[in-house]
């Protein structure tokens, strides 16, 4: 399905632009309490949007939330759309066209993910240094824009520093999903390098970059990936986890948006 990008990037102007968000945030699986600490000044359901796709995942609200962090103006997605549910890569980026249709230069990018990084534990916030494509769908994107800049990860680290927060660093690996992986394919990604796997975020990393915008992106790490733990996988777990953690990643991102503003 084509969609009609200047119908809902018009319709967003006109709902936002005057609040002037100056930070976009996409929040992923059981992390959407940040808009708690936020000063709500307007809330849209993507429901409401003229063409905009509908996000159908458990943990994934589907709304754009605008507001205040300190004197920060930012706004949040909560909720993303995935190539699982049967979206198109278009469609996966309509995110961060709507971002960028509203000029906001910095988005943060969250989501939980798996863990393979044997360094670290399930719960950790690990910043995505660079990402994997197992799906073959950003051949479009532009290349190298999945890796984080020396800025980006100064500012992160600065922003880890002045929350009082243990901030990892791993390599994303990028999978359609639904299912989750099996422990063959979970050896596999990790003979290639990588330390988190997920079924989101790296085409919007790239696109952002791509046209412009800083990136900053992080990995909850919400559960051991398959083979590595005796336990099953569910989404409750990763649900729970990030539960567990959203205090530690909320202060984080809240300083982020401090230290990015100023």
């Amino acid at each position: 399905m084509k969609r009609n990008k200047d119908l809902f990037e018009d319709f967003l102007k006109n709902a936002f632009a005057d609040l002037g968000p100056r930070i976009g945030i996409v929040l992923g699986s059981g992390l959407n309490n940040l808009v708690d600490s936020m000063r709500i000044r307007k809330k849209l359901s993507y429901a409401d949007i003229p063409d905009f796709p509908r996000s159908t995942v458990a943990g994934h609200e589907g709304a754009f939330v605008c507001g205040d962090i300190g004197n920060v103006p930012v706004l949040a997605a909560k909720g993303r759309f995935h190539y699982y549910e049967g979206y198109s890569l278009d469609d996966i980026l309509t995110i961060m066209r709507s971002f960028r249709a509203l000029n906001i230069p910095d988005v943060i990018i969250t989501n939980a993910a798996g863990l393979m990084d044997p360094l670290h534990q399930p719960g950790d916030i690990l910043l995505i240094r660079d990402c994997i494509d197992m799906t073959h769908l950003t051949r479009a994107l532009k290349a190298g824009t999945a890796k984080t800049t020396d800025k980006e990860r100064q500012i992160a680290m600065f922003a880890a520093k002045e929350a009082g927060i243990r901030l990892g660093e791993g390599v994303y690996i990028w999978t359609t999903g639904p299912s989750y992986e099996t422990p063959a394919e979970i050896r596999y990604f990790r003979a290639l390098g990588g330390d988190l796997v997920g079924m989101s975020t790296m085409p919007e990393i790239m696109w952002a970059r791509e046209n412009g915008m800083r990136v900053y992106p992080f990995s909850c790490a919400t559960n051991w990936a398959s083979g590595i733990s005796e336990q099953p996988l569910t989404h409750e777990e990763v649900s729970e986890t990030a539960q567990r953690v959203k205090h530690d990643l909320t202060r984080y991102v809240l300083t982020l948006c401090q230290v990015i503003g100023d």
